[in-house]
């Protein structure tokens, strides 16, 4: 996601935070479209918290959890 679409959406999520009635009827509109509102749930963690920091030494790991952190580092990075 790019820099002004995020700032864009932040704004939005900071306006509809501010009224609550509006926040009440678009969480009301969301809820009753399930991909919706897991797709606007996702998108709206991704924009307040941009990067998850995974700092683990891959050298302390056993073989199989060094497999399994490549490749959850390589799904985060999609």
């Amino acid at each position: 996601m790019t820099t002004t679409p995020r700032k864009l959406l932040r704004y939005l999520l900071g306006s509809i935070a501010r009224h609550p009635r509006l926040k009440r009827a678009l969480v009301d509109l969301a809820y009753r479209v399930p991909w919706m509102d897991t797709r606007l749930r996702n998108l709206a963690y991704r924009v307040e918290h941009p990067e998850a920091v995974l700092d683990v030494d891959p050298t302390q790991l056993a073989d199989g959890s060094e497999r399994c952190l490549t490749r959850m580092r390589a799904r985060a990075r999609e």
